[in-house]
């Protein structure tokens, strides 16, 4: 199997973060020290960028363009556990009790299964993606957005029909983005603005093809629009451009693919419900679209066409944009957050706006992050769940309908690898191929076979 070192830096760089961490054995000493390493492929040496190595209470180290990574502050007996979706390390697990250069794990591909391994949410409605990869969804149809050639809401999961070969999934508002192994992207749902990239402006009950790309290794689907991110660090997008989330300079919608401007090296995209954000392969963030409430983070309330960078902000490794704010994962464990704050999305512990960034409060060694309407989720590498913001219909997932200003574990909720956030609900993967969810559930979005809301996480049934 052939193998684009960049296609798999930028494929990997959010499912790597997904991957559940290790454990410290033990802290014997109060000295700290310092380990390297490199992780590269097995066969043929190359080096594997953007996996994760896990550290326990000390975070997380991630491998640059090399495959190399190096980790300080460490103390005492430490299991390193490296993670990637979809890839082996060998060896699994690393300990070491004192500084230790020259670490080597290898990676290879694992056999397909038919579990799930990806997840997604949109408006009212939520999908799967399987090892095998297959697509299923299930929730809210208007517009056929779930992809099985109806426009019925499903309470429990169906698969998306004629779509195989699946590696990535993109849930919007009404419509749904799929990225194919070959490296084409398919596209189902509502398309009044062209959305679906096919070149008109007809709704769609099951997937068509994208005109004219190629090479892509990242997608991401907004309101009305979607973006993805082609293997050479550049970005294109198409839909509504009202705000300029298209980033091609004008307000001009459009209903094929058109590149952003001024952008390359770009390593991560990310859409909100008007605004756009991308991580760069320096760590820094940039974003353009709408931006009230500051959501681009570029100390201002204007909206931009073209892409501006995010105010003191580096050292990034995962994005996530939600309905008016914008979460930074730093490669510290720590997150960062900008935008509007109104009901505590921003988890400072205020409900002041930001329009720069601020860090969320007693939140560390978190691995994923994941942002919706007025609410905001992470993962960490224990493989707890924490969530703050509103919690109207319980997306906070911690059993209450409390609004929360800082971060609020989920305690009924352990060994996750995955999170996703919709409008109103989450879904999350665990390590064991199941999947769950809570919180709005009208049109039967968390899977369970009913349309009641649910405070505390409940099984996605017939995955």
């Amino acid at each position: 199997m052939k193998i684009k070192l960049q296609s798999v830096l930028r494929l990997l760089v959010i499912a790597a973060l997904l991957m559940l961490p290790i454990s410290l054995l033990g802290c014997e000493s109060k000295n700290t020290y310092i380990a390297s390493g490199r992780v590269v492929y097995e066969g043929n040496g190359q080096g594997f960028p953007s996996a994760v190595l896990s550290f326990g209470p000390f975070g997380i180290a991630i491998t640059d363009l090399q495959g190399n990574w190096v980790k300080s502050g460490l103390q005492g007996t430490v299991t390193i556990t490296p993670a990637g979706g979809g890839w082996i390390f060998t060896p699994a697990n690393v300990a070491i009790s004192k500084a230790t250069d020259g670490i080597l794990i290898k990676a290879k591909l694992h056999e397909p299964t038919s579990l799930p391994t990806k997840v997604g949410a949109g408006r009212d409605y939520s999908v799967a993606r399987k090892d095998n990869g297959t697509v299923w969804a299930w929730g809210e149809n208007g517009y056929g957005k779930l992809g099985d050639g109806s426009t019925a809401n499903r309470t429990t999961p169906v698969q998306v029909s004629g779509l195989e070969g699946v590696k990535a999934i993109a849930a919007g508002h009404y419509h749904t983005v799929a990225l194919k192994d070959n490296t084409t992207v398919w596209a189902w749902g509502h398309n009044v603005i062209g959305q679906l990239g096919d070149g008109t402006k007809t709704d769609r009950t099951t997937p068509v093809q994208v005109s004219g790309l190629s090479d892509v290794t990242a997608i991401a689907a907004g309101f009305r629009y979607s973006v993805i991110l082609k293997d050479e660090g550049s970005v294109w997008a198409w839909g509504l451009n009202l705000n300029g989330q298209l980033g091609d300079g004008t307000n001009v919608d459009r209903t094929t693919p058109v590149i952003v401007s001024g952008l390359d090296n770009v390593l991560a995209i990310a859409t909100g419900t008007e605004h756009t954000v991308v991580l760069k392969t320096d760590g820094t963030v940039w974003a353009w679209g709408g931006n009230g409430s500051g959501r681009l983070g570029d100390g201002t309330t204007y909206s931009r066409n073209t892409p501006v960078q995010v105010n003191g902000l580096g050292n990034v490794a995962a994005i996530a944009a939600g309905y008016n704010h914008t979460i930074a994962l730093k490669t510290d464990g720590t997150v960062w957050a900008w935008g509007d704050n109104y009901f505590g999305q921003l988890g400072d512990g205020t409900k002041t706006t930001c329009y720069t960034p601020v860090q969320v409060k007693g939140l560390s060694d978190v691995a994923a992050i994941t942002a919706g309407c007025f609410y905001t989720v992470a993962l960490k590498t224990d493989g707890t769940v924490w969530a703050w913001g509103v919690n109207t219909f319980g997306q906070l997932g911690d059993g209450t309908t409390t609004t929360r200003i800082e971060p609020a574990k989920i305690s009924s909720l352990n060994n996750v690898s995955a999170i996703a956030a919709g409008n109103n609900h989450v879904v999350a993967l665990k390590a064991d191929g199941t999947v769950w969810a809570w919180g709005h559930n009208a049109a039967g979005q968390l899977g369970d076979g009913t349309t009641n809301n649910r405070s505390t996480p409940v099984q996605v049934v017939g995955l």
